[in-house]
């Protein structure tokens, strides 16, 4: 039996247009979610803000079922406070800090072979993005996060380092600014449970991710469930990270979810995580 999505929303989906072939566009992923009676689904983009494109969508089917962001890549000139202050002018929910165009995401692939990730071309060593030097933020970091304090929107901490992640989380909780760990167990961004426990403390809500289970060596869904247990379900959600070729975001979220039950959360609990978390985050 698989957990009911009614109400649900998956905070990180990946659709097309896209500089790769994703599962599916925009409206027909929007189509499924609510087919599926979920409530939303936040539209990520590496390499374009996704504000705009979501509202076609919207006014397409006649409700507001996408909700779209910016990430802060070389589309958005890097960690650009203008770029942040019109996404979230025009109604954008979710600014993500840098992910393939970070230092440490680009480090890691760049030491792997790789010169691209997901059809962007990967920074070289005077291009790589970083948001905090020796334990502070950067001057355009905190801008950004006084922008999204300003909006009430959200800032997803990207494929930044740990070090980095804690810096931001600390700084966003003296702004008040709600502040989203993304994928903590993703290869490239991979915390320690303590971590995420000191991260969770100081406010950040911490975002379990379907990909990183498939994607990252020695992750299960088990580790996700150990770790809802210890940090405790107010401090986190689910979400796929989904929008692949063969991996659907709308089955594969509730595919998630119940392998999550499976591995010894209740179904209360990860109804929870993929319907009041995010919507509250959202603030739905």
């Amino acid at each position: 039996m698989s957990v009911s999505l009614e109400g649900a929303v998956d905070l990180h989906v990946h659709s097309a247009p896209d500089l790769i072939e994703r599962y599916a566009y925009d409206l027909d992923i929007a189509r499924e979610a609510r087919n599926a009676g979920m409530r939303g689904l936040v539209v990520k983009s590496h390499v374009l803000p996704t504000v705009g494109r979501v509202d076609q969508v919207n006014r397409a089917l006649g409700e507001e079922i996408l909700y779209g962001g910016v990430a802060l890549n070389a589309g958005t000139g890097g960690v650009n406070p203008e770029a942040v202050r019109i996404a979230l002018e025009l109604g954008g929910r979710i600014v993500w800090l840098p992910t393939a165009w970070s230092a440490n995401h680009a480090r890691q692939e760049r030491r792997a072979g790789a010169d691209s990730f997901v059809g962007q071309r990967l920074p070289g060593p005077d291009e790589e993005l970083s948001v905090a030097r020796d334990g502070s933020l950067l001057d355009e970091t905190r801008a950004v996060i006084d922008l999204v304090a300003e909006h009430d929107a959200v800032l997803g901490t990207g494929h930044v380092t740990a070090d980095e992640i804690e810096t931001v989380v600390s700084a966003c909780a003296d702004r008040g600014a709600d502040v989203l760990v993304n994928h903590p167990f993703f290869r490239i961004t991979d915390l320690s449970i303590a971590t995420q426990e000191s991260l969770a403390d100081r406010g950040a809500m911490l975002e379990y991710c379907a990909y990183a289970v498939d994607s990252t060596a020695e992750h299960s869904a088990e580790r996700v469930a150990a770790a809802v247990a210890r940090i405790g379900p107010e401090h986190c959600l689910l979400a796929t990270d989904y929008g692949q070729v063969g991996n659907p975001p709308v089955d594969g979220l509730a595919a998630f979810a119940r392998s999550v039950v499976d591995a010894g959360l209740s179904e209360t609990t990860v109804q929870r995580l993929i319907r009041d978390r995010p919507a509250d985050l959202l603030g739905l």
